[in-house]
């Protein structure tokens, strides 16, 4: 016996017939299915579908805005955060030379980023009066973020700049180095910042923590400013120690 020309059928079978049905109906239609199909899928589950090429393009373009990206052959400069850490705000200590091991531990800092994306600060006055500084996003430091920036005086630590004269450079001290807690894991080939009896904080290296002296925590690297040699810049730009190919 012929069965009827049309039918409505329910259950798994229908909805994967369906999306053949769907993706039958034009063949220049098959690139913008996709989405119009799975949104239609879950609406009508369990019921057979025909959809239109026009139905199709129609739930796909209908979604975007009046003059927003990808309408009217128009589409807006995008840019995609790097998979990385972001750049940092770092909540900065103090001055070094001159720096209290109070003051040391004072700031609270602020939580990094997620990797490829940012975090939203809202600075109050009062929240670290000694203020911040933006580095660019690090690993290393992203791995310890307990960590704040001193601002240190170049010949202070012995950093010799190309031009021969000092600059302000980054301390970047880790506050939770097992070593706080625990004075004998020091490591004599690391450096850390050292506070003695009076609470001058000292950035150095130690065979171990001298007497009455505490640790404070341990120096991540130093953050140097970009210094050029005198003298460089002219000429060949291939002669210049700044070159990159």
């Amino acid at each position: 016996r012929a069965r009827p020309a049309a039918a409505v059928l329910s259950g798994p079978v229908p909805v994967m017939l369906s999306l053949f049905v769907a993706i039958s109906v034009s063949l220049n239609a098959r690139a913008r299915l996709g989405t119009a199909v799975v949104r239609g899928l879950s609406r009508n589950a369990g019921a057979v579908m025909v959809v239109g090429a026009a139905d199709i393009v129609g739930e796909v373009d209908n979604w975007r805005p009046e003059g927003g990206h990808g309408t009217g052959n128009r589409f807006m400069p995008l840019d995609t955060v790097a998979m990385g850490p972001g750049p940092m705000l770092m909540a900065i200590a103090g001055l070094y030379p001159g720096l209290t091991a109070a003051e040391l531990r004072a700031p609270q800092p602020l939580p990094f980023a997620p990797a490829g994306g940012w975090n939203y600060h809202r600075l109050l006055a009062d929240g670290v009066p000694t203020g911040f500084v933006a580095l660019p996003g690090n690993e290393l430091v992203a791995e310890h973020p307990d960590t704040v920036a001193v601002v240190c005086d170049g010949t202070s630590l012995g950093v010799e700049f190309a031009d021969g004269a000092s600059h302000e450079c980054l301390a970047l001290i880790d506050r939770s180095d097992e070593a706080v807690a625990n004075p004998g894991l020091l490591d004599p080939r690391q450096f850390y910042a050292l506070s003695d009896a009076a609470g001058r904080v000292h950035i150095r290296w130690s065979d171990g923590v001298p007497e009455g002296w505490t640790v404070q925590g341990r120096l991540i690297f130093t953050q140097l400013p970009h210094v050029k040699k005198p003298g460089s810049g002219g000429g060949f730009a291939e002669m210049d120690d700044d070159f990159e190919f």
